[in-house]
């Protein structure tokens, strides 16, 4: 693990003890594995700066800072004497580090104030004015040692940022036993990228030959690519991990090729119930309800998973507490670059609510549907009743007029000829005929006109004998004498004759229409139209009366349920029976009613 150092975050300088010498700058790291090589790096370093007058700081473990002063001796270096000066400060490093640790993170404020003040004491004790501070510390590689990696770089970083105001040189050292852990690459390489330079440890060191070295540079980068790369991915995996847990609405784990459980996220425990120690190795089949066990349904998607690549559908599924959900699933086949079948990985997710919802909608759209159905059987038998009761009225119209034609109106006539007969045997007598007698007779003429009128107003002979056209024209005329309303008709010169049932509609809805001019217009003129156009047979009454208000036209509705009376119900009922349709246009000028029917074949004549 020792050789494992990025070339792109540090340099490996083959004489790194006589650099630290002659550097007066730099955040320098040494990595050992042996003490006795690493007090020679450090003895080299410190008595350097001492022969050149400098001062030096060392925060050490108790076994390299008592270590030191002997190692200073032998390089002829008074080591007493310059700890008197104090040009050499030796710190224990535990008891440094507890001076500015808080709860288990370190202090920078706290770090930095202790620290100052040691090389302001070091600055101070230099024999030259322009003097440098050489500083060993094995700080961070204690935090390291406890497993506070992050820590440890925080640290790093409070000693670069402290560099940017005192002039000193500093050496780290780091055993390369704490790195031997694979989960310690990545801020291992975090930490080399805090220095300037980082040295391997004596078995690179112990390299004679610029060739070995060379060789050995090589092996570093190759393995630091490597290592990168596998960084990157299990950075990738890592983040891909926290997703997959992170997700709630889903249940996604893996199967491996038999069907059994070998991973469960956080999704797959709220929807399913099972803790992962609960779940894991177990066979997926648990999760299908009895009959689809029967039926062998969870190998078979596993097969179809296999030879199609995925497999998806809906369905009930179990939860741990033995209730029931609606579930998306989607099984998707995991091979390798061969094709060999690695496992399976499957994603469910609780559509419960959304079936329950679609189940309701269905419902809620049957129920609509009977109700339409119902409405519109309920309309249909309305509108037989409707045309019934039309046909009944019309019927009853025709038996009436015809009573009243042929009953009372022959009495009327036979007493009307009594009387004519009595006041002729008074004139050959030489009477002078009775004047009642005479009153008489007037009367008996009104009652057999206004009996044949009522009679032919109930249902005209001549719609029957000579058609629509006529029975207009004797209506209008009629109609004129009684309400004095000044009609005008006009009518196309070829039109002919329409089936009975289309005669008869058209000329109710002009009795009806004309009959509301007379009570509501309050207009003293109506014209007629009775044209044919595009297949249609068309019938305008228009007036110039005060019109319709519009709310009672808004409130009649499409198919005039909503009017005022039956008199427009009953027109525009007669219109749909033959499939026609009845418009109405109103304004404060007039009102034109308009009656469509489709022109069907005439009778015979």
């Amino acid at each position: 693990m020792s050789t494992s150092i990025s070339p792109s975050s540090a340099q490996l300088v083959p004489t790194f003890p006589e650099m630290l010498v002659h550097n007066r700058s730099g955040h320098l790291v040494q990595l050992y594995s042996d003490d006795s090589f690493l007090l020679e790096v450090v003895s080299q370093f410190v008595s350097g700066a001492l022969a050149l007058g400098d001062s030096a700081v060392v925060i050490a473990t108790g076994t390299h800072r008592e270590g030191l002063p002997y190692r200073l001796n032998a390089r002829g270096v008074d080591a007493d004497k310059v700890i008197r000066q104090g040009r050499l400060i030796l710190l224990d490093a535990e008891e440094v580090l507890s001076k500015f640790m808080v709860n288990g993170a370190a202090d920078e404020e706290l770090f930095a104030r202790f620290v100052s003040e040691v090389l302001l004491r070091a600055r101070n004790a230099s024999v030259n004015h322009d003097s440098r501070i050489a500083v060993f510390g094995e700080l961070v590689a204690l935090l390291w040692a406890e497993g506070k990696a992050g820590e440890a770089l925080r640290l790093e970083e409070f000693w670069n940022r402290l560099a940017q105001q005192f002039s000193f040189s500093l050496l780290c050292a780091y055993p390369v036993t704490i790195f031997s852990d694979q989960r310690q690459s990545e801020p291992f390489l975090r930490m080399c990228a805090q220095h300037t330079s980082v040295a391997s440890s004596e078995s690179y060191m112990g390299l004679a030959s610029p060739e070995e070295r060379l060789r050995a540079v090589a092996l570093l980068q190759h393995k630091s690519q490597v290592l990168d790369r596998d960084l990157n991915l299990r950075a990738a995996e890592a983040r891909f991990q926290l997703l997959v847990e992170a997700v709630q609405d889903y249940a996604i784990f893996m199967l491996d090729p038999q069907g059994n459980i070998i991973s469960w996220n956080n999704g797959a425990r709220r929807i399913k119930g099972y803790a992962s120690h609960e779940i894991i190795g177990k066979h997926f089949s648990c999760f299908y309800p009895e009959e689809d066990l029967r039926n062998c349904k969870p190998q078979r998607e596993l097969e179809i998973a296999e030879r199609e690549g995925r497999f998806e559908e809906e369905g009930w599924r179990i939860r741990k507490d033995g209730s029931r959900f609606w579930a998306n699933v989607i099984i998707t086949a995991i091979k390798n670059d061969s094709g060999k079948l690695l496992g399976f990985g499957k994603v469910t997710r609780d559509f419960t609510d959304r079936m329950e919802m679609q189940k309701a909608l269905q419902e809620e759209v049957a129920e609509k549907r009977t109700t339409e159905a119902r409405l519109h059987s309920s309309e249909k038998l309305l509108r037989e009743l409707s045309l019934h009761l039309l046909r009944t009225q019309d019927e009853e119209r025709r038996r009436i007029g015809r009573d009243l034609h042929d009953s009372l109106g022959q009495y009327l006539a036979a007493l009307k000829i009594k009387l004519d007969m009595l006041v002729m045997s008074a004139a050959q007598s030489a009477q002078e005929a009775n004047p009642e007698i005479a009153e008489c007779v007037r009367l008996a003429e009104e009652s057999i006109k206004e009996v044949r009128t009522i009679s032919y107003l109930m249902y005209p002979p001549m719609l029957e004998e000579t058609g629509l056209q006529s029975a207009i024209g004797w209506y209008l005329e009629g109609f004129s004498g009684r309400s004095g309303i000044k009609v005008t008709f006009e009518v196309d010169r070829d039109f002919g004759r329409l089936p009975r049932d289309s005669e008869l509609a058209i000329f109710r809805v002009l009795q009806e229409s004309l009959t509301n001019v007379h009570r509501h217009s309050s207009g003293d003129s109506a014209h007629v139209r009775l044209y044919a156009e595009e297949g249609m047979v068309r019938l305008t009454v228009s007036d110039n009366g005060t019109g319709i208000a519009p709310e009672l036209l808004e409130r009649s509705g499409p198919d005039w349920t909503g009017a005022l009376g039956v008199g427009l119900r009953g027109m525009n009922e007669r219109m749909r029976q033959l499939g026609g349709q009845l418009d109405v246009v109103s304004s404060k000028n007039g009102t034109t009613i308009t009656a469509s029917v489709p022109a069907g074949e005439a009778p015979p004549a």
